[in-house]
């Protein structure tokens, strides 16, 4: 099959209706959980978000640990925004999503600078809540 026909295909099928909900579901759980948990330092919503955005038994995975259930990436988080209290996220690029899995690149950084910690997170969706996140750091700038 050429690649003229291959990517013919790939756009047909991500026009349809299912891979349309789906994509947009990813999406939302991305944003919403980047700026709604990871971004957000009032403990209280962060939490009514994590149950909100999270299944029970989702898993956050990044360079540090695993962290399981509600609690633990509450924990994760929290950790996060004792340690860089000024800092807030940036989305960079667009967001991909396909069959279930997304990504979104965003940069960490001092309120309206550039990131200075960029990175990449990859989330599977379990029904229509996060099932796992897996986060990515990019290397250090020279």
């Amino acid at each position: 099959m050429s690649p003229c026909c291959i990517a013919g295909l790939i756009e047909s099928e991500s026009s349809s209706e299912g891979n349309g909900y789906m994509a947009q579901t990813i999406e939302n759980l991305l944003r919403e959980n980047l700026y709604g948990v990871f971004g957000e330092h009032d403990a209280r919503k962060r939490r009514n978000n994590i149950a909100r955005l999270w299944a029970d038994d989702g898993i956050f995975i990044d360079h540090n640990s695993r962290y399981e259930g509600h609690s633990g990436i509450d924990h994760a988080v929290a950790g996060l925004v004792e340690k860089f209290p000024n800092f807030g996220f940036t989305e960079r690029g667009e967001l991909q999503a396909l069959n279930g899995v997304g990504k979104l690149d965003w940069g960490f950084g001092p309120a309206g600078e550039e990131g200075v910690i960029t990175g990449i997170d990859v989330l599977v969706i379990k029904g229509d809540k996060i099932g796992a996140l897996y986060t990515f750091l990019d290397p250090p700038k020279k």
